[in-house]
């Protein structure tokens, strides 16, 4: 998604939430229209006065939680097309660093054009690319201290 299509979904998404609050508004006017009608003409009264109904309790209104992917850098079109997982996430490590989530660069490697059967089948690849890319990593690290401490140890 380039910048301009993303503008145009924000400004999109910006006009339909000022819609749901205008449509929110009318809709609590016209219940009080209602309820001071039916007042009015004695529609909800009964024989023997009562208490006041009792209110359905009031929803708190829960967080939006991000998405797991939210936060990853805008990556354009076509920069991983027609590359596989592990590919598209070595690139992807080698252009924007490692600072990112697995889910933050699986949404990134879709919007750069990786193809894939669906968005879990290759979250699960790119666990798997960093798990392996750290175990190597580390495995480099320990023979290269090993190495290390035997010249050290033969210079003596």
């Amino acid at each position: 998604m380039n910048a301009k299509t993303r503008n145009d979904y924000r400004t999109a998404l910006k006009q339909a939430e000022a819609e749901l609050a205008n449509h929110e508004k009318r809709g609590e006017a016209l219940r009080n229209t209602i309820a001071g009608l039916k007042t009015l003409l004695g529609v909800d009264r009964k024989a023997a006065p009562r208490a006041a109904p009792k209110r359905a309790p009031v929803r708190k209104k829960r967080k939006r939680r991000k998405s797991a992917g939210a936060g990853h850098p805008d990556v354009p079109a076509g920069t991983f097309r027609g590359m596989g997982p592990t590919y598209a996430y070595r690139k992807f490590v080698k252009i924007y660093g490692e600072g990112y989530t697995v889910p933050q660069i699986r949404d990134a490697l879709v919007q750069g054009g990786v193809r894939s059967k669906s968005r879990t089948s290759l979250l699960t690849g790119l666990h798997s690319v960093r798990r392996r890319d750290r175990l190597k990593a580390e495995a480099a690290a320990r023979e290269a201290a090993e190495a290390k401490t035997e010249s050290a140890g033969g210079d003596e």
